[in-house]
C-alpha cells in the first residue's frame, strides 16, 4: 500500500511539472537583444568645418549612419538631438527617414550646428538618436571644440616686384600672420594654394612654419613663385590655410582665408613667320613677322639683330621699326643682309630681340632664328669651258685681229 501511494505522488508531480512547462509564460528575446544580434547601427563623424569647432560660432558637421551588422535594418531614422554644447540651427532638418539599410551600407548626413559660447576646450558629444521599428538608441559622436581665444589673421600683404606680370620668374610674396586673440597659438603653419598660373619655385615651398605666436605678436612669411606666360591680367585669388594648436587641446586647428594679388598687363612678342633668300656674297632679304601675344598695346615696337662677330653677316641696318601693335596684331619688318663671300653654305643661328614700350616701361623678348644661306648662283649655263676649246677660241681671236690688220693695210696701199 505504501508503494502504491508513492507511485501516485510521483505521477502527480510529473503531470504538474509537465503542465507547468506547457502552460507557463514563454520567454521571448527582447527587441534590444534581437537588434544587437541582427543589426549594429552606428553614427560616425566624417568631418567638420572648421576643425575644431569654435565656441559661439556656427559650424558644418558631416556624419554617416552605418549598418555594421549581418542583416538589413528596416524603417531606420536618425534624429539630431540638442545637447550641450551643440544645438541644431532652427531652419535645419532634424529627423532623417533613411528606410532600409543593408549590411555595410551607409548614409551620409550634413547639417549646420551652433556651438555654445561657454563651451570648454576639448572633445564634446554630438548626440544622434537612431531608431528602427520599436527599437531606438542614442549614439554619441565625439567632436573637438576650441575656444575663440586665438584669432589668427593675415596682414601686410605685398609682392616684389610691386607689379606682378606674366612670364616672369622668382617673384616674392610677403605676408604677415598676426595673433589678434588673447591666447598663444602654437605650431603655427601657413599653407598657400596658388592658382594654376602661379608656379611655386622648386627650391621653395608653399608651406611656411612660423612656430608659436603670442597674443598681439606678428610673424612674416615669404613665398617665391613664377608666373606662367598665359596668366590673365587682373585680380587672382590665392587660398590659404592657417594651422595651429593650443596648449589645452591636442587637435590641430585650421582656419581658411583668401586674398587677392593683382596681375598687371603687358605686351608679349612671338615671331610667327620668317622668310629669306640669302646667298653667299649677295645682299638678300630676311622678312620677320611678329605678333603681340600679350594683353596690352605695344608702342614703338622694333626688331633688332643681336650681332655676333662669329657670324659671316653684314647688315644695312641691324634694327627695324614695326610700330604700334595692339594685342593679337601682327607686324612685318625686312632686313637687308649680306653673307660674306667666304661664308659656308648652311643654316646659321641668329639671335634677335623684340622690344616695345607700354607707357614709359620698356619690354623685351629674345628669340633665335634659323637663317639658311645658299651658294651663289652662276650666270649662263653655269658649265665650265673646256681647256682645248678655250685654246681654239684664243687662236681664232688672234688670227682674226691679224687678218683684219692685213686687210686694213692693203686698202691703204
Amino acid at each position: 500500500m505504501k508503494t502504491t501511494k508513492t507511485a501516485v505522488v510521483l505521477t502527480v508531480l510529473l503531470f504538474t511539472a509537465t503542465a507547468a512547462a506547457q502552460n507557463g509564460p514563454n520567454q521571448q528575446p527582447t527587441s534590444s537583444n534581437t537588434d544587437t544580434l541582427a543589426t549594429e547601427l552606428n553614427a560616425v563623424l566624417i568631418n567638420t568645418d572648421p576643425v575644431p569647432l569654435q565656441t559661439g560660432e556656427d559650424a558644418d558637421a558631416a556624419f554617416k549612419i552605418v549598418n555594421n551588422g549581418n542583416t538589413e535594418a528596416e524603417g531606420v531614422s536618425a534624429e539630431i538631438i540638442d545637447s550641450y554644447p551643440f544645438s541644431l540651427k532652427p531652419d535645419r532638418q532634424r529627423t532623417y527617414q533613411l528606410g532600409t539599410i543593408t549590411p555595410g551600407e551607409e548614409y551620409q548626413i550634413s547639417t549646420d550646428i551652433r556651438v555654445a559660447e561657454d563651451a570648454s576646450d576639448g572633445s564634446h558629444n554630438l548626440k544622434v538618436r537612431l531608431s528602427k521599428d520599436d527599437f531606438s538608441t542614442v549614439v554619441d559622436i565625439p567632436v573637438e571644440v576650441q575656444s575663440e581665444d586665438i584669432d589668427l589673421n593675415l596682414a601686410n600683404l605685398r609682392t616684389t616686384p610691386e607689379e606682378i606680370r606674366p612670364d616672369t620668374e622668382d617673384n616674392k610674396l610677403t605676408v604677415s600672420v598676426v595673433n589678434n586673440g588673447d591666447k598663444e597659438a602654437e605650431n603655427t603653419v601657413l599653407n598657400l594654394g596658388f592658382p594654376e598660373f602661379l608656379e611655386e619655385r622648386s627650391s621653395f615651398s608653399t608651406r611656411q612654419s612660423l612656430g608659436n605666436l603670442q597674443p598681439g605678436q606678428s610673424k612674416q612669411a615669404e613665398f617665391f613663385f613664377d608666373v606662367s606666360e598665359d596668366a590673365p591680367s587682373g585680380r587672382l585669388q590665392v587660398n590659404s590655410t592657417l594651422e595651429y594648436t593650443s596648449d589645452d587641446s591636442t587637435a590641430t586647428i585650421q582656419k581658411e582665408e583668401t586674398f587677392d594679388i593683382f596681375m598687371s598687363a603687358k605686351p608679349q612678342y612671338e615671331v610667327i613667320n620668317t622668310s629669306s633668300d640669302l646667298q653667299v656674297g649677295q645682299t638678300g632679304e630676311l622678312r620677320v613677322t611678329v605678333r603681340n601675344t600679350g594683353n596690352e598695346e605695344s608702342t614703338s615696337t622694333r626688331v633688332r639683330v643681336l650681332d655676333s662677330s662669329d657670324l659671316p653677316f653684314s647688315y644695312r641696318s641691324s634694327s627695324q621699326f614695326v610700330g604700334t601693335l595692339d594685342p593679337g596684331q601682327e607686324g612685318t619688318t625686312v632686313f637687308q643682309i649680306t653673307p660674306e663671300s667666304d661664308a659656308v653654305e648652311k643654316e646659321y643661328l641668329v639671335d634677335f630681340e623684340v622690344r616695345g614700350v607700354k607707357d614709359t616701361e620698356v619690354f623685351t623678348e629674345s628669340t633665335t632664328l634659323n637663317l639658311p644661306v645658299d651658294k651663289q648662283e652662276q650666270s649662263g649655263s653655269g658649265l665650265p669651258v673646256p681647256a682645248p676649246l678655250l685654246a681654239v677660241l684664243v687662236v681664232l681671236g688672234v688670227a682674226g685681229f691679224y687678218f683684219r690688220d692685213r686687210l686694213t693695210g692693203t686698202e691703204d696701199e
